[in-house]
Protein backbone atom coordinates (compact mmCIF):
# COMPACT_ATOMS: atom_id res chain seq x y z
CA UNK A 1 0.00 0.00 0.00
CA UNK A 2 2.61 2.54 1.08
CA UNK A 3 5.61 3.53 -1.05
CA UNK A 4 8.79 1.47 -1.28
CA UNK A 5 11.06 4.03 -2.99
CA UNK A 6 12.59 5.30 0.25
CA UNK A 7 13.28 3.25 3.36
CA UNK A 8 11.38 5.32 5.95
CA UNK A 9 13.56 4.19 8.85
CA UNK A 10 16.68 5.34 7.02
CA UNK A 11 15.43 8.47 5.28
CA UNK A 12 13.28 9.63 8.22
CA UNK A 13 16.28 9.85 10.60
CA UNK A 14 18.37 11.35 7.78
CA UNK A 15 15.82 14.14 7.31
CA UNK A 16 15.77 14.69 11.07
CA UNK A 17 19.55 14.95 11.47
CA UNK A 18 19.93 17.09 8.33
CA UNK A 19 17.29 19.55 9.58
CA UNK A 20 18.78 19.63 13.07
CA UNK A 21 22.20 20.47 11.64
CA UNK A 22 20.81 22.97 9.15
CA UNK A 23 18.72 25.08 11.49
CA UNK A 24 21.18 24.46 14.33
CA UNK A 25 23.81 26.23 12.24
CA UNK A 26 21.34 29.02 11.49
CA UNK A 27 20.23 29.63 15.09
CA UNK A 28 23.74 29.38 16.55
CA UNK A 29 25.15 31.71 13.87
CA UNK A 30 22.46 34.32 14.51
CA UNK A 31 23.13 34.19 18.25
CA UNK A 32 26.88 34.48 17.60
CA UNK A 33 26.44 37.47 15.28
CA UNK A 34 24.28 39.18 17.89
CA UNK A 35 26.99 38.76 20.52
CA UNK A 36 25.30 35.98 22.46
CA UNK A 37 27.22 33.38 24.44
CA UNK A 38 26.36 29.71 24.36
CA UNK A 39 28.08 26.47 25.30
CA UNK A 40 29.19 26.01 21.73
CA UNK A 41 31.48 23.04 22.34
CA UNK A 42 28.86 20.36 23.19
CA UNK A 43 26.43 21.81 20.64
CA UNK A 44 29.04 21.60 17.89
CA UNK A 45 29.90 18.03 18.83
CA UNK A 46 26.21 17.11 18.49
CA UNK A 47 25.97 18.86 15.12
CA UNK A 48 29.17 17.20 13.92
CA UNK A 49 27.90 13.75 14.92
CA UNK A 50 24.51 14.54 13.35
CA UNK A 51 25.89 15.60 9.97
CA UNK A 52 28.08 12.49 9.83
CA UNK A 53 25.05 10.32 10.68
CA UNK A 54 22.96 12.14 8.07
CA UNK A 55 25.52 11.44 5.35
CA UNK A 56 25.83 7.79 6.38
CA UNK A 57 22.05 7.32 6.42
CA UNK A 58 21.44 8.87 3.00
CA UNK A 59 24.31 6.92 1.49
CA UNK A 60 22.97 3.72 3.08
CA UNK A 61 19.59 4.29 1.46
CA UNK A 62 21.06 5.22 -1.92
CA UNK A 63 22.98 1.94 -1.94
CA UNK A 64 20.01 -0.17 -0.77
CA UNK A 65 20.43 -2.43 -2.62
CA UNK A 66 23.73 -1.53 -4.35
CA UNK A 67 22.31 -0.51 -7.71
CA UNK A 68 22.97 2.05 -10.39
CA UNK A 69 21.44 4.90 -8.29
CA UNK A 70 24.68 5.69 -6.46
CA UNK A 71 26.70 5.37 -9.67
CA UNK A 72 24.28 7.69 -11.46
CA UNK A 73 24.55 10.32 -8.72
CA UNK A 74 28.36 10.18 -8.70
CA UNK A 75 28.33 10.40 -12.48
CA UNK A 76 26.24 13.58 -12.28
CA UNK A 77 29.01 15.13 -10.15
CA UNK A 78 31.85 13.97 -12.39
CA UNK A 79 30.20 15.06 -15.62
CA UNK A 80 28.77 18.27 -14.11
CA UNK A 81 25.45 17.22 -15.62
CA UNK A 82 23.45 19.25 -13.10
CA UNK A 83 25.86 22.13 -12.69
CA UNK A 84 23.87 25.36 -12.60
CA UNK A 85 26.40 27.29 -14.68
CA UNK A 86 27.53 24.66 -17.19
CA UNK A 87 24.61 25.18 -19.63
CA UNK A 88 25.31 28.94 -19.69
CA UNK A 89 28.99 28.30 -20.39
CA UNK A 90 27.89 26.09 -23.26
CA UNK A 91 25.60 28.79 -24.64
CA UNK A 92 22.37 27.24 -23.32
CA UNK A 93 20.33 29.70 -21.28
CA UNK A 94 18.46 27.13 -19.20
CA UNK A 95 18.27 26.39 -15.46
CA UNK A 96 19.14 22.77 -14.83
CA UNK A 97 19.97 21.12 -11.55
CA UNK A 98 19.10 18.18 -9.31
CA UNK A 99 18.01 18.65 -5.70
CA UNK A 100 19.82 15.39 -4.92
CA UNK A 101 23.13 16.58 -6.36
CA UNK A 102 22.77 20.08 -4.88
CA UNK A 103 21.77 18.65 -1.51
CA UNK A 104 24.76 16.35 -1.20
CA UNK A 105 27.04 19.30 -1.96
CA UNK A 106 25.27 21.34 0.75
CA UNK A 107 25.65 18.48 3.25
CA UNK A 108 29.38 18.29 2.56
CA UNK A 109 29.68 22.08 2.98
CA UNK A 110 27.73 21.81 6.24
CA UNK A 111 30.13 19.11 7.44
CA UNK A 112 33.08 21.35 6.57
CA UNK A 113 31.55 24.41 8.29
CA UNK A 114 30.70 22.53 11.50
CA UNK A 115 34.13 20.87 11.55
CA UNK A 116 35.89 24.26 11.22
CA UNK A 117 33.69 25.72 13.98
CA UNK A 118 34.45 22.77 16.27
CA UNK A 119 38.15 22.54 15.40
CA UNK A 120 39.55 24.77 18.21
CA UNK A 121 37.63 22.71 20.77
CA UNK A 122 38.80 19.44 19.21
CA UNK A 123 42.46 20.45 19.20
CA UNK A 124 42.19 21.55 22.83
CA UNK A 125 40.67 18.19 23.76
CA UNK A 126 43.50 16.41 21.95
CA UNK A 127 46.03 18.37 24.00
CA UNK A 128 44.31 17.64 27.31
CA UNK A 129 43.19 14.03 26.80
CA UNK A 130 46.07 12.42 24.92
CA UNK A 131 49.44 11.61 26.53
CA UNK A 132 52.15 14.28 26.06
CA UNK A 133 54.29 11.80 24.14
CA UNK A 134 51.59 11.63 21.44
CA UNK A 135 50.66 15.32 21.52
CA UNK A 136 54.21 16.68 21.21
CA UNK A 137 54.86 15.55 17.60
CA UNK A 138 51.34 16.71 16.66
CA UNK A 139 51.73 20.17 18.18
CA UNK A 140 52.97 21.97 15.01
CA UNK A 141 49.99 20.63 13.05
CA UNK A 142 47.57 21.45 15.89
CA UNK A 143 48.94 25.01 16.06
CA UNK A 144 48.42 25.51 12.31
CA UNK A 145 44.88 24.14 12.48
CA UNK A 146 44.12 26.39 15.45
CA UNK A 147 45.33 29.50 13.64
CA UNK A 148 43.41 28.73 10.47
CA UNK A 149 40.19 27.90 12.32
CA UNK A 150 40.39 30.93 14.63
CA UNK A 151 41.05 33.22 11.66
CA UNK A 152 37.99 31.91 9.83
CA UNK A 153 35.83 32.05 12.98
CA UNK A 154 36.82 35.67 13.57
CA UNK A 155 35.15 36.68 10.28
CA UNK A 156 31.46 37.57 10.10
CA UNK A 157 31.19 36.15 6.60
CA UNK A 158 31.68 32.63 8.02
CA UNK A 159 28.49 32.89 10.07
CA UNK A 160 26.52 34.39 7.19
CA UNK A 161 27.77 31.50 5.02
CA UNK A 162 26.75 29.05 7.77
CA UNK A 163 23.24 30.57 7.80
CA UNK A 164 22.94 30.16 4.02
CA UNK A 165 24.25 26.59 4.07
CA UNK A 166 21.99 25.70 7.00
CA UNK A 167 18.86 26.99 5.28
CA UNK A 168 19.79 25.20 2.05
CA UNK A 169 20.42 21.91 3.85
CA UNK A 170 17.04 22.14 5.60
CA UNK A 171 15.22 23.03 2.38
CA UNK A 172 16.99 20.21 0.58
CA UNK A 173 15.80 17.75 3.21
CA UNK A 174 12.26 18.82 2.29
CA UNK A 175 12.61 19.07 -1.49
CA UNK A 176 14.35 15.67 -1.56
CA UNK A 177 10.99 13.92 -1.18
CA UNK A 178 8.57 16.68 -2.23
CA UNK A 179 10.00 16.54 -5.75
CA UNK A 180 9.00 12.87 -6.10
CA UNK A 181 6.16 13.18 -8.62
CA UNK A 182 5.16 9.52 -8.29
CA UNK A 183 3.97 10.15 -4.72
CA UNK A 184 1.48 13.06 -4.88
CA UNK A 185 1.12 13.30 -1.09
CA UNK A 186 4.74 14.42 -0.81
CA UNK A 187 4.35 17.23 -3.35
CA UNK A 188 1.16 18.63 -1.81
CA UNK A 189 1.49 22.41 -1.55
CA UNK A 190 0.24 25.01 0.90
CA UNK A 191 -1.69 26.84 -1.81
CA UNK A 192 1.32 27.17 -4.07
CA UNK A 193 4.05 27.07 -1.41
CA UNK A 194 5.96 23.75 -1.18
CA UNK A 195 4.42 22.01 1.82
CA UNK A 196 7.06 19.66 3.20
CA UNK A 197 10.01 22.14 3.00
CA UNK A 198 7.87 24.70 4.88
CA UNK A 199 6.98 22.19 7.61
CA UNK A 200 10.61 21.13 7.86
CA UNK A 201 11.81 24.72 8.37
CA UNK A 202 9.41 25.26 11.29
CA UNK A 203 10.09 21.83 12.80
CA UNK A 204 13.87 22.01 12.45
CA UNK A 205 13.93 25.50 13.99
CA UNK A 206 11.99 24.23 16.99
CA UNK A 207 14.38 21.26 17.20
CA UNK A 208 17.49 23.46 17.08
CA UNK A 209 16.11 25.67 19.86
CA UNK A 210 15.28 22.56 21.92
CA UNK A 211 18.85 21.30 21.48
CA UNK A 212 20.25 24.61 22.71
CA UNK A 213 17.86 24.51 25.68
CA UNK A 214 19.09 21.06 26.71
CA UNK A 215 22.64 22.38 27.15
CA UNK A 216 21.59 25.56 28.97
CA UNK A 217 19.12 24.34 31.60
CA UNK A 218 20.98 26.32 34.27
CA UNK A 219 20.71 29.57 32.30
CA UNK A 220 17.11 30.63 32.75
CA UNK A 221 17.35 33.56 30.31
CA UNK A 222 18.52 31.22 27.52
CA UNK A 223 15.72 28.77 28.36
CA UNK A 224 13.07 31.50 28.20
CA UNK A 225 14.51 33.01 25.01
CA UNK A 226 14.60 29.67 23.18
CA UNK A 227 11.13 28.78 24.49
CA UNK A 228 9.77 32.10 23.23
CA UNK A 229 10.93 31.50 19.67
CA UNK A 230 10.30 27.77 20.01
CA UNK A 231 6.61 28.40 20.70
CA UNK A 232 6.38 30.48 17.51
CA UNK A 233 8.09 27.71 15.53
CA UNK A 234 5.82 25.02 17.03
CA UNK A 235 2.67 27.03 16.24
CA UNK A 236 3.88 27.59 12.68
CA UNK A 237 4.69 23.90 12.39
CA UNK A 238 1.30 22.63 13.60
CA UNK A 239 -0.53 25.14 11.37
CA UNK A 240 1.53 24.05 8.34
CA UNK A 241 1.01 20.35 9.12
CA UNK A 242 -2.78 20.61 9.28
CA UNK A 243 -2.98 22.88 6.24
CA UNK A 244 -0.80 20.37 4.38
CA UNK A 245 -3.08 17.48 5.39
CA UNK A 246 -6.21 19.51 4.58
CA UNK A 247 -4.94 20.21 1.07
CA UNK A 248 -3.97 16.56 0.65
CA UNK A 249 -7.49 15.50 1.71
CA UNK A 250 -8.92 17.82 -0.92
CA UNK A 251 -6.43 16.87 -3.61
CA UNK A 252 -7.50 15.59 -7.01
CA UNK A 253 -5.14 12.68 -6.43
CA UNK A 254 -6.64 9.56 -4.84
CA UNK A 255 -3.20 8.51 -3.54
CA UNK A 256 -2.68 11.85 -1.75
CA UNK A 257 -6.12 11.59 -0.14
CA UNK A 258 -5.41 8.04 1.03
CA UNK A 259 -2.09 9.10 2.60
CA UNK A 260 -3.74 11.97 4.52
CA UNK A 261 -6.61 9.73 5.66
CA UNK A 262 -4.17 7.07 6.90
CA UNK A 263 -2.39 9.71 8.99
CA UNK A 264 -5.45 11.51 10.39
CA UNK A 265 -7.79 8.60 11.19
CA UNK A 266 -6.38 5.49 9.56
CA UNK A 267 -3.71 2.95 10.47
CA UNK A 268 -1.05 5.64 11.06
CA UNK A 269 -3.27 7.91 13.20
CA UNK A 270 -1.99 6.65 16.60
CA UNK A 271 1.58 7.52 15.62
CA UNK A 272 0.54 10.94 14.31
CA UNK A 273 -1.62 12.00 17.26
CA UNK A 274 0.50 10.49 20.06
CA UNK A 275 4.06 10.99 18.86
CA UNK A 276 3.95 13.87 16.34
CA UNK A 277 1.21 16.08 17.79
CA UNK A 278 1.30 14.92 21.41
CA UNK A 279 4.98 14.44 22.25
CA UNK A 280 6.36 16.60 19.44
CA UNK A 281 4.20 19.71 19.76
CA UNK A 282 1.70 19.65 22.65
CA UNK A 283 4.24 18.69 25.33
CA UNK A 284 6.79 21.43 24.42
CA UNK A 285 4.00 24.05 24.21
CA UNK A 286 2.58 23.02 27.59
CA UNK A 287 6.05 22.98 29.16
CA UNK A 288 6.77 26.47 27.81
CA UNK A 289 3.55 27.75 29.37
CA UNK A 290 4.39 26.18 32.74
CA UNK A 291 7.96 27.51 32.53
CA UNK A 292 6.59 31.06 32.51
CA UNK A 293 5.11 30.41 35.94
CA UNK A 294 7.81 28.22 37.46
CA UNK A 295 11.13 27.20 35.92
CA UNK A 296 11.82 23.48 36.20
CA UNK A 297 15.00 22.05 34.67
CA UNK A 298 13.59 18.51 34.66
CA UNK A 299 10.40 19.56 32.88
CA UNK A 300 12.32 21.67 30.36
CA UNK A 301 14.72 18.83 29.63
CA UNK A 302 11.91 16.28 29.23
CA UNK A 303 9.91 18.60 26.96
CA UNK A 304 12.95 19.39 24.80
CA UNK A 305 13.76 15.70 24.31
CA UNK A 306 10.06 15.05 23.63
CA UNK A 307 10.04 17.74 20.94
CA UNK A 308 13.11 16.27 19.25
CA UNK A 309 11.59 12.79 19.31
CA UNK A 310 8.39 14.17 17.80
CA UNK A 311 10.37 15.80 14.99
CA UNK A 312 12.00 12.45 14.21
CA UNK A 313 8.59 10.73 14.25
CA UNK A 314 7.12 13.38 11.93
CA UNK A 315 9.72 12.85 9.23
CA UNK A 316 9.63 9.07 9.43
CA UNK A 317 5.81 9.12 9.29
CA UNK A 318 5.64 11.44 6.28
CA UNK A 319 8.11 9.29 4.34
CA UNK A 320 6.34 6.06 5.30
CA UNK A 321 2.84 7.37 4.54
CA UNK A 322 3.52 8.17 0.89
CA UNK A 323 1.31 6.19 -1.49
CA UNK A 324 2.29 6.04 -5.18
CA UNK A 325 -0.19 7.25 -7.77
CA UNK A 326 -1.70 4.16 -9.43
CA UNK A 327 -0.92 3.77 -13.11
Amino acid sequence: MFQEYWEAFLIGPFLFFAGLVGMGMVVMSIIKLRGGHLRYEPLLYVLLASIILALLLVMADLTRPPTVMMVAMLNSFLTLRYNLFLPILQGEFVLRFSWMALGIVMLILALLAVAIWALPYITQRIRTLLPPAIVKPLEPLLAILDKLALWVLSKKWFYYAAIFIGVMVTLYSGFLISEAKAVPFWNTTLWGIPGIPTIWIFSATAGALALIRIYHLDREHVVHLTEKYGVSAEIGEVAAIFLFLYNALNSASLAARESAEAILWGVLAPIFWVFVIGLGIAVPLLAAAISRIKHSTKLTYAASVSGLFGALALRTLVVYAGIPEPL
